[in-house]
């Protein structure tokens, strides 16, 4: 141990305190995916794994129902029922750190009505277990901003795969609501997001990986990869001990 400290304080003298920081962070700070559909992540990143409700949890997971699955109460009238019995169960596991991706889509799924139903059942499990949720919003987000106006969650919601304009951006945060970020960004969103404290990155299912977004969102944040990095740990681990460090 004090080779290490010897080590350090060398470090110091020549690099400085700063470079010291630096070299600390690369050391021994994750890059955090907030939201993935890949197998696989490289060591030095920590990933939240979404699944399918019928899959089985590997390592940081989120459950949900999908959007576009509720299609599925067109053909079975205790779809909901059933398929929420299956995300109940294993979302009360420890290695499950956030509910979802759940919401709301314009485009495809069921009835919108139907799928306000099954988001709802997903908001009550995420305040029940007090974990966050991960949003799907596609020309939804006026039925998800009255939604969380009239639910009033305590659990952090988190609309992933942001694309839309800085307008927008700014009514999701002005009621808590942050937003993730993929290879398709705004990039005003984005400064606005990182400004606000409330900034996650996701490589979704996307061919990109989470080393390059960071990198990426360095540039267009004007700051270095090693701050984004601290400043996504450091909130990652208020939501949930497993992303911390041993």
């Amino acid at each position: 141990m004090a080779c290490i400290w010897l080590f350090v304080a060398s470090y110091v003298a020549i690099h400085g305190v700063a470079q010291v920081m630096i070299l600390f962070h690369k050391l021994m700070i994750p890059f955090i995916d907030i939201h993935t559909h890949h197998n696989q992540s490289p060591a030095n990143v920590i990933a939240v794994k979404n699944l399918d409700f019928e899959a089985s949890p590997i390592g940081l997971s989120s459950f949900g129902v999908h959007p576009w699955q509720s299609v599925m109460i067109n053909h079975d009238s205790n779809f909901i029922d059933n398929c929420m019995k299956e995300v109940e169960a294993k979302c009360m596991m420890p290695q499950v750190v956030m509910i979802g991706e759940t919401g709301l889509d314009a485009y495809r799924g069921a009835d919108i009505d139907l799928q306000k139903t099954l988001f709802l059942r997903h908001i009550t499990l995420s305040e029940q277990l007090g974990k966050p949720l991960v949003i799907h919003c596609v020309k939804t987000a006026e039925e998800v901003l009255t939604i969380h106006k009239q639910q009033r969650p305590t659990q952090l919601w988190i609309i992933h795969g942001y694309r839309k304009n800085a307008q927008m951006a700014r009514q999701f945060l002005r009621q808590g609501i942050a937003l993730s970020f993929g290879l398709h960004y705004n990039v005003e969103a984005m400064q606005i997001a990182y400004k606000e404290n409330a900034l996650w990155l996701e490589t979704d299912d996307e061919d990109v990986t989470i080393t390059d977004l960071y990198q990426e969102a360095a540039k267009v944040l004007a700051v270095s990869v090693e701050e984004l990095q601290l400043n996504i740990y450091q909130r990652a681990i208020q939501l949930s001990s497993l992303f911390r460090l041993e």
